[in-house]
């Protein structure tokens, strides 16, 4: 599976997190790369962070599944990190993120009671021992 746009392991070279090709020259590169991709062996796509109107060419231009991750809805399929939808991870909040949950207060509160309960020895109790 190719990977294009925002690649986050390459971030020392890119220097941010920015939205990638959103000029004519790496958007061109990006294309040509997402075909060369495809000629090798690629079974699908994913395009990150980069603008829909580019994310939907590309996908008219290849025939391997495109997904997208903050690349706009003319793409074959999407994604999104379940620990960001979830809303486990709170410092992090690029604009194609929907969080559906925040799961991160509910597992501070649990771990904290956990940490409460051990110290007052309250747990383990009777019943939770063999």
């Amino acid at each position: 599976m190719g990977h294009l746009g925002l690649t986050p392991q390459s971030i020392n070279k890119f220097g941010t997190y920015t939205v990638r090709a959103k000029e004519e020259a790496e958007a061109q590169k990006l294309i040509e790369d997402a075909k060369m991709l495809e000629e090798i062996g690629c079974f699908a796509l994913v395009l990150e962070k980069i603008p829909a109107t580019l994310a939907e060419r590309v996908a008219a231009e290849v025939t391997i599944p495109v997904i997208g991750i903050g690349a706009g809805g003319g793409v074959d399929g999407q994604v999104l990190v379940m620990h960001d939808m979830l809303g486990i991870t709170q410092n992090f909040s690029p604009k194609f993120l929907r969080r559906y949950a925040d799961l991160q207060s509910i597992i501070n509160e649990a771990v904290q009671q956990y940490i409460e309960d051990v110290k007052s020895g309250d747990f383990p109790n009777e019943k939770e021992q063999y």
